[in-house]
């Protein structure tokens, strides 16, 4: 029979399925066929003993994979890309670096166009700098959560 594992008592001994067909079966921890500890929502395989008792309990539940990727070398590259080569850095970030999956988020030809014209109020004396020195470190955080 199947069923998932309700709750176990304060001392991790007893343990409580709930059955598809909706009845409650109990089982101690002997009973548990299966490596690692049972725990609460496990979905099991189980038989029921004459007193009415799980035994032979045996762990169903799939186990979940989660593929996790770590771009946090990709994202440096696109934020130091970005620091030292302005709009350009941008460019390469979002079309040649960033997911595809991250492009409704982030966009690609606007920011990179955005940035462009940031980069062109440099030659403003001043605050054409500081305007540009923002922008720069704006977009190299941004392309570098683009890329993370």
């Amino acid at each position: 029979m199947e069923g998932k594992i309700l709750g176990v008592d304060k001392n991790g001994n007893l343990y409580t399925i709930k059955a598809q067909d909706g009845e409650r079966y109990t089982f101690i921890k002997n009973e548990w066929q299966s490596e690692g500890t049972p725990y609460v929502g496990q979905s099991v395989d189980f038989n029921i003993s004459q007193d009415n008792k799980a035994i032979a309990v045996f762990n169903i539940t799939q186990p979940v994979i989660e593929q996790i990727q770590d771009n946090t070398f990709k994202a440096i590259i696109a934020l130091l890309l970005t620091l030292f080569f302005s709009f350009i850095g941008t460019a390469i970030t979002r079309f040649a670096l960033m997911d595809e999956k991250r492009e409704e988020e982030y966009g690609k030809s606007t920011p990179t166009l955005i940035h462009f014209v940031c980069s062109i109020l440099f030659f403003i004396p001043i605050i054409g700098w500081i305007i540009t020195l923002i922008a720069n470190i704006y977009y190299a955080i941004q392309n570098y959560k683009a890329c993370k």
